[in-house]
């Protein structure tokens, strides 16, 4: 998928200007095998005006504390089970991990339940294409193209079983402990 951010701001004199026009790579990690990952705009507080695309680049933890924002796309391919590859090298794809997305890795704590993670987010969800599931011990909830949800700090996983490529929006808001 291509993404293109488009960040509207201050030129400093008070006058509305586009401060960056540009293409979002995706971020990729082998525990997450197809997986995109656009970061598109994060922030760890909020704050207008905004003079400087800078202020929404990548940070230092993939998934924000509070005050914190992360605004991106999620790719998930089909067939995905989160399961390394026999042989893998699991020091190594964790270490990767980290340096794509820093502090995820922490967040998969469910060794018995692959893909299962938990953040300190409210996650703000809108399905734009596809369709799979979200999972976590009993509770399955299938979504569609145009179907939002709101996560709330709740341990979960991403599945797809389809034969198309599921591509959520999302928003997190990081949330006081």
């Amino acid at each position: 998928m291509k993404v293109r951010r488009v960040v509207m701001g201050d030129d400093g004199n008070g006058m509305t200007t586009v401060i960056e026009d540009a293409s979002v790579e995706p971020t990729t990690a082998t525990l997450l095998p197809g997986v995109e990952i656009h970061r598109v705009w994060e922030l760890d507080s909020v704050s207008v005006p905004v003079t400087d695309a800078s202020a929404g680049a990548p940070k230092s933890t993939f998934f924000p504390a509070h005050p914190g924002v992360r605004f991106g796309f999620l790719t998930v391919p089909p067939g995905i089970t989160y399961i390394p590859e026999p042989g893998a090298d699991l020091q190594a794809a964790a270490a990767e991990m980290e340096q794509r997305l820093p502090g995820a890795a922490a967040t998969f704590a469910f060794p018995d339940k692959p893909g299962a993670h938990v953040t300190q987010t409210v996650d703000y969800i809108v399905v734009l294409s596809g369709a799979g599931l979200l999972r976590f011990d009993d509770v399955e909830v299938r979504l569609s193209q145009g179907d939002c949800l709101i996560q709330n700090g709740n341990p979960h996983a991403w599945f797809n079983d389809g034969d198309e490529p599921f591509v959520l929006a999302f928003a997190l808001c990081g949330a006081p402990a």
